[in-house]
């Protein structure tokens, strides 16, 4: 459907052609190689390749790194020491293959920034270093303080010794060691009590045993000068320090403007080291090399001529895909779908061999999305929002893809916001905040089918009967499946009684929802009457019954046909379940009334409670307009939020688990492996 045709290429030629034949290969984007080995030794080549790449991924991290120091200390002291910071960009840019390739032969003018940086980050290293070790210092020397005398005074003498030591000072203290030493506390000691001991030689070993058992410590330091001198010629230092440090952040601010280059010289050598490792895995003798990989069957033609060129006497062979083949898979590019391949791809790729569901997933993701959001002004905010961001932030793929995603889905939003009247929780179709917009000389609502606020079972019933549909084609795409890989047979039984069995509910719910939903007309406009169901559905009773009971009855007596004996019978009766699981599979699309019901709700409800605040007019006007911006943000935001993730529910369980199996990998080109830059 929308996956490309895969074969395999074989490229043998000169090992000295090898290097420009891997070279093309790589630039053509169109060949993914099939290593002859698993487990293939890394060659001295790649070591230095993937050297040279970290040292630069070291350069740009750590000029990132330094950005964000800079920006927390500018905010934190409040200074514009480093001047105005230039913002490095983005993680990710666009470029060409070619501009690539030229940073790789510019390597001896690219590289000696790296080692700029490098050096510059060697020093700044050892300030901070050096910084930190003053601080733990400092740290240290603060209990200390108020001490003002110099640590030389306390020393010991012939008959006496004097000490600092640094402890909880309590009566116990003195009752203990009142008799054997003099204590002279220090007041203003910071974190604890600083006291001074004088106390004679002899006593020294039981004076120091007491205070130890006491919590005391004694003072590390030593020397001529006081304390305070020791603090200020450390905070002396430690300004010089910073303003050391400050100038190599400066110096390393100052390379940001060089980091294009860098990231485009880490992408070369990313690139050179993917290509090294396939040339390491290629089969290969004394002279000649044999290259295998899978290519797009469009390029097939483009790729070989190419090869031809560049590889002199060379051959290539094309072979197709045969079966014990794992060739990836490759989608057709198409600028609608590729957001919901994006949804599929995380539940799991599809298998080469499969059909692309993602037709099916997007058309139902898409009208999922729309009733459960069901408000034509969440819609164009979601429309604008999504246009917005791609126009100025201009997001990463993985992200862009979601945001497209939205945008698309939007459209559906606003369809359905004006189906059922719903702009921002207001009821302009069914109301006087209508504005005549919809209303005809006969009194009909032209354009708004139902309010669900109104008539839920109504909105209940299209639910289940859409959910019934999904269900049915995924049956359908499973008989399709198993058609197409020869397993008739089982197509028609096993998937298509199944679906036989849902075309039937189908047809019940449609001939039985107005007696079952109690609907019948509802009065709209200027008073005209307009039937919620159409009356012709009620000739659908006895079809549905006989597809229905065609469908449970085909089940019944083609499950066990496999088995033998009693089990036909058991695995024929077991098939009756299948009614339950119908009503089951069914009744999960409740979700979809569920929060399409709540949306509507809740914003009806917060219109409410903003009417009554603003009512008085006034100055009240402003707090009720902000709080209605905010309220309904939070209500776009958990309705967005929801839409999704029961959406993606309803495709991954309900959807492909009647018909997908998925287990497939993504083609993945030789030389597309990028970190910094996106090909244009």
């Amino acid at each position: 459907m929308a996956l490309i045709k895969m074969q395999k290429l074989r490229v043998i030629g000169l090992k000295s052609a090898c290097a420009e034949i891997t070279d093309t290969l790589a630039k053509s984007g169109n060949f993914e190689v099939i290593r002859s080995t698993v487990n293939v030794e890394v060659s001295d080549s790649v070591d230095k390749l993937l050297a040279q790449k970290a040292r630069c991924a070291f350069a740009i991290d750590s000029i990132n790194d330094v950005y964000i120091y800079a920006q927390t200390y500018v905010k934190r002291k409040k200074t514009d020491v480093f001047g105005k910071i230039e913002k490095p960009k983005s993680a990710r840019f666009f470029s060409s293959i070619t501009e690539v390739d030229d940073a790789g032969k510019r390597e001896n003018e690219i590289f000696p920034m790296v080692a700029e940086i490098e050096n510059l980050v060697r020093l700044r290293t050892e300030k901070r270093a050096e910084l930190n070790k003053l601080n733990a210092s400092l740290k240290q020397l603060t209990p200390y303080a108020c001490c003002d005398e110099p640590l030389s005074a306390f020393r010991q003498t012939e008959n006496a010794y004097s000490a600092l030591y640094l402890g909880k000072v309590t009566p116990a203290v003195y009752e203990k060691l009142g008799e054997l030493a003099l204590l002279r506390p220090y007041a203003g000691a910071k974190l604890s009590n600083l006291m001074g001991v004088t106390a004679l030689n002899r006593d020294r070993e039981k004076v120091s045993e007491i205070l130890s058992e006491l919590g005391f410590m004694p003072c590390p330091f030593t020397g001529e000068k006081s304390i305070s001198e020791l603090i200020q010629e450390n905070r002396i230092k430690y300004d010089e320090l910073m303003e050391e440090d400050e100038k190599l952040v400066k110096n390393l601010l100052d390379t940001i403007e060089k980091l294009p280059s860098i990231k485009l010289l880490h992408d070369y050598y990313l690139i050179e080291t993917e290509k090294a490792e396939a040339v390491d895995g290629y089969k290969s003798t004394a002279k000649t090399f044999c290259a295998e990989g899978w290519i797009p069957e469009p390029k097939a033609e483009e790729l070989t001529e190419a090869v031809a060129k560049a590889g002199g006497a060379v051959i290539t062979l094309l072979e197709e895909v045969v079966e014990g083949d794992e060739p990836p898979t490759l989608y057709k590019k198409n600028k609608v779908l590729a957001p919901f391949q994006a949804l599929t791809d995380q539940y799991s790729t599809p298998s080469y061999f499969e059909p692309d569901p993602n037709i099916f997933t997007a058309f139902f993701f898409f009208l999922f999305f729309g009733m459960m959001t069901a408000d034509a002004g969440y819609g164009v905010v979601l429309a604008l929002g999504a246009f917005l961001m791609i126009k100025i932030l201009k997001p990463e793929p993985g992200m862009k893809n979601l945001v497209l995603l939205v945008g698309i889905c939007s459209i559906s939003a606003i369809v359905w916001g004006l189906l059922f009247g719903s702009v921002f929780g207001f009821d302009f179709g069914h109301s006087d905040f209508g504005m005549g917009f919809f209303n005809t000389e006969e009194g009909y609502t032209m354009g708004v089918w139902f309010n669900p606020l109104e008539e839920p079972l109504l909105l209940l019933l299209i639910c289940l009967v859409i959910g019934a549909v999904h269900i049915m084609l995924g049956y359908l795409l499973g008989a399709y499946k198993c058609i197409k890989s020869g397993k008739i047979t089982d197509g028609l039984f096993d998937y298509g009684f199944p679906a036989l069995t849902y075309v039937g509910a189908i047809l019940l719910l449609l001939a039985m929802g107005k007696v079952l939903f109690n609907l019948d007309t509802h009065t709209w406009g200027n008073g005209g009457e307009i039937p919620l169901w159409p009356s012709a559905f009620e000739h659908l009773l006895i079809p549905g019954f006989i597809v229905l009971g065609t469908g449970l009855l085909g089940s019944v007596f083609t499950k066990g046909r496999k088995k033998k004996g009693f089990g036909k019978v058991i695995s024929g009766l077991s098939a009756l379940y299948d009614i339950v699981n119908i009503l089951s599979d069914v009744l999960s699309y409740a979700r979809i009334f569920g929060i399409a019901l709540a949306s509507c709700a809740i914003g009806y409800a917060f219109n409410i409670l903003v009417g009554m605040i603003g009512s008085g007019g006034g100055v009240m006007v402003i707090p009720a307009g902000i709080l209605a911006i905010v309220l309904h943000v939070f209500n776009l935001a958990m309705g967005v939020l929801s839409a999704y993730v029961h959406n993606a529910r309803l495709q991954y369980l309900e959807f492909y688990g009647k018909f997908y199996d998925g287990g497939g990998r993504p083609f993945r080109p030789l030389g597309g492996r990028t970190k910094y830059v996106r090909f244009i």
